[in-house]
């Protein structure tokens, strides 16, 4: 059995209490403050919810004074204990109160009704600048319209609005062929002059955006604007179903001039198509 056991025999709960205070030895108890030991175990107490009783003061150093002498623990109606003798009664430190509506209410009202008067004019300058809410500054935004350019500066702007111009009519010639080529069947008309009309200026249109409009690229990731091929499209990217990614860009470029890159999304404006500065 341990040593503090046998010293408060028949006070488990007290022995559990010392434990939770952090004296598990009889050394510990023999060498323990009253009073900072005390509040500590009343402290314990209240938490554990424990029912046993707790010493007077004097009667807690009368205890630490004969644990090293004593095998147990004397009553406390058999302790000579003289009025005036050792330490108060210890108070239980109460638990932290949380802080209720109205106490905050209390103090935004003396916030706002200003700094004490007792303070001088200059602490009472400050403390009036320490509580003083933050301005509100209103911002003026700008309304959100396709007419505004917006993104980085292009570093191609005239060649890319040309091959915009290009894409808009390949896919007008496209168009016209098949409209072409489908009232000619109807009519059963042939020959080769109505193969060239039908065909001539699709062929035109897709020479010139080979040569031009295709090599266009982004400034950004350098993916080419203008290119059919199937990749992974940024979620930005100008769409228009049934007419895809490209005709969308460069209706968009066409119109607004500015656009967002297919591939990585980036927006980039154009100058005006006659204003470029020529590039050394």
């Amino acid at each position: 059995m341990n040593n503090i056991q046998k010293y408060f025999a028949g006070r488990e709960q007290f022995i559990e209490l010392l434990e939770a205070v952090g004296i598990r030895t009889l050394e510990q108890f023999a060498s323990a403050d009253p009073s900072t030991v005390l509040p500590e175990l009343h402290q314990a107490k209240r938490m554990l919810k424990l029912q046993t009783e707790i010493p007077s003061a004097p009667v807690f150093r009368e205890w630490v004074n004969q644990a090293l002498s004593s095998p147990t623990a004397p009553e406390p109606e058999l302790l000579p204990i003289h009025e005036g003798d050792g330490l108060p009664l210890a108070t239980p430190v109460d638990p932290p109160i949380t802080d209720s509506l109205e106490n905050r209410r209390e103090r935004g009202r003396s916030h706002t009704d200003g700094p004490p008067k007792h303070l001088s004019a200059k602490a009472r300058l400050q403390e009036e600048h320490s509580y003083q809410p933050a301005k509100h500054v209103h911002t003026h935004k700008e309304p959100k319209t396709y007419l505004r350019k917006k993104g980085i500066k292009h570093m191609t702007s005239f060649r890319t609005w040309m091959g915009a111009v290009i894409v808009l009519l390949l896919f007008i010639c496209i168009l016209f062929s098949i409209s072409v080529t489908t009232l000619v069947l109807l009519n059963g008309e042939r020959g080769w002059p109505l193969i060239s009309l039908c065909f001539g200026p699709w062929i035109l249109a897709l020479v010139l955006y080979l040569s031009l409009a295709l090599p266009r690229k982004c400034s950004v990731c350098r993916a080419h604007v203008f290119s059919f091929k199937k990749y992974t499209r940024n979620k930005a990217a100008h769409h228009i179903p049934l007419f895809g990614y490209v005709f969308a860009t460069a209706l968009h470029i066409f119109l607004f001039r500015w656009f967002r890159c297919p591939a990585c999304g980036s927006s980039q404006q154009l100058g005006k198509p006659r204003t470029e500065p020529h590039r050394h």
